[in-house]
């Protein structure tokens, strides 16, 4: 550490008198003792040492624990003036706060920054907006269900308005939001656009329950968070929100490769409704 300017002492003299040793038995200096002797400032005897602070210096790390799906942000991390000090140099005190932040930097890194959505555009087949299966019973507002085949223009569906999502057509703005807490309330709003097409690829949900395309858009619960992905990316151990206020675990995603009867349907201005008692969202154009 250098000189400071300061003269301790590590043992004191037994019968001490007038300054010059006695030659007498001594013992630690111990500063719990009654007789303890502070340092003293002494300047002249102890030369204090030239010391050299650091300056302010920064590191930006990007936060890399981020479950898939998501980014992390960038941060920065800081070491004020005067956090390191040496005895030889400036550059030698910012020297050891510059390797302090390389050791340090990514841990505060991947503490304080933000995971944030990142938008991956679904790949599929069967439709580029994603559509549920022929045969698939979506609710009417006053609780009965229909199959998708048989609906019709202007047809009101029971759909649902999310609280904290601006709820959109637009998949990309879909994919950015998400939430903890899924709060919504029941409304209804009509099918403007619905047609018929065929697929050879969809995705089949809990040996049957629900089945669409692999680029529908479907509401699930994955790791605390409520999201948008595409039906494609769906896995064992994700959740969904059914009619009746429940959540309920995904535990089985099988491929189908069979042909399909699909059905391309849009509500608007709400685009949310139940299939097979499942909240999903409605069809999108190809972005």
């Amino acid at each position: 550490m250098g000189n400071t300017g300061y003269k301790s002492f590590a043992d004191l003299e037994l019968y001490y008198e007038d300054g010059t040793p006695t030659g007498q038995p001594t013992k630690p200096n111990v500063v719990t003792d009654p007789d303890y002797i502070a340092p003293v400032l002494d300047t002249t005897t102890c030369v204090p040492s030239t010391r050299y602070y650091s300056e302010e210096r920064k590191l930006s790390a990007k936060r890399n624990n981020c479950e898939r799906g998501y980014s992390g942000s960038t941060v920065v991390y800081t070491s004020y003036p005067n956090q390191f000090f040496s005895t030889i140099s400036l550059a030698d005190a910012n020297t050891q706060a510059d390797d302090w932040l390389a050791a340090n930097v990514q841990a505060y890194a991947n503490n304080a920054g933000k995971c944030e959505i990142t938008y991956v555009p679904p790949t599929g087949g069967g439709g580029s907006g994603g559509c549920l299966v022929e045969g698939t019973l979506v609710t009417l507002p006053d609780g009965s269900r229909k199959p998708i085949e048989e609906l019709t223009l202007d047809q009101l569906l029971l759909s649902a308005e999310i609280e904290t999502l601006n709820d959109t057509n637009n998949a990309e703005e879909l994919y950015k939001w998400s939430c903890t807490y899924l709060s919504e309330n029941r409304i209804t709003s009509p099918i403007t656009k619905l047609t018929h097409k065929v697929a050879y690829k969809t995705i089949i949900v809990n040996d049957g329950l629900f089945e669409a395309t692999p680029t529908h858009l479907q509401l699930v619960q994955r790791d605390g968070y409520w999201k948008f992905i595409a039906l494609g990316d769906i896995v064992v151990g994700d959740h969904l929100y059914t009619i009746d206020r429940e959540i309920i675990p995904v535990t089985a995603v099988t491929i189908n490769l069979e042909k399909r009867n699909i059905y391309p349907m849009t509500l608007n201005p709400f685009h949310t409704f139940f299939a097979n008692g499942i909240l999903t969202h409605n069809y999108k154009q190809a972005m």
